[in-house]
């Protein structure tokens, strides 16, 4: 039985990609502190170009972390195996009120606008896209 990369539960859309470098030491203490910096730089990537994102720390599932998210949207990643994926999600409990629940369809939007920009982040911070 076959095995791949977890991503956010509901995710608008996933973003699949390696990056080698970060687990080619032989040293495992090594190998995370390329991690901590590519998460880092990743992190400061997004927030630069997407200003109203902040960061937190959840799990979506046991290996799914959320690491950022605004008031529409969560992005989360996930490695298996070598191989990594970053996805977003719109958030579903935009509001108690009935008009900040109308929000659902602006943060699906929000979503598949910010795909290009995810993309280019993980690109300036080392990651090789995948298909």
């Amino acid at each position: 039985m076959g095995r791949g990369v977890d991503y956010l539960n509901n995710a608008e859309y996933v973003i699949y990609f390696k990056a080698d470098w970060i687990n080619e030491e032989e040293n495992y203490d090594l190998c995370n502190m390329n991690w901590e910096d590519f998460m880092r730089n990743l992190t400061c990537e997004i927030k630069h170009k997407l200003k109203s994102y902040y960061e937190v720390e959840e799990w979506d599932s046991n290996e799914t972390k959320i690491f950022l998210k605004n008031e529409l949207a969560e992005i989360g990643i996930s490695e298996y195996c070598g191989l990594y994926s970053l996805s977003i999600r719109a958030r579903d409990n935009l509001g108690y009120y009935s008009y900040e629940k109308d929000l659902n369809g602006l943060a699906i939007k929000h979503c598949s606008q910010v795909r290009n920009t995810l993309e280019k982040c993980l690109v300036d911070s080392g990651a090789e896209l995948l298909n």
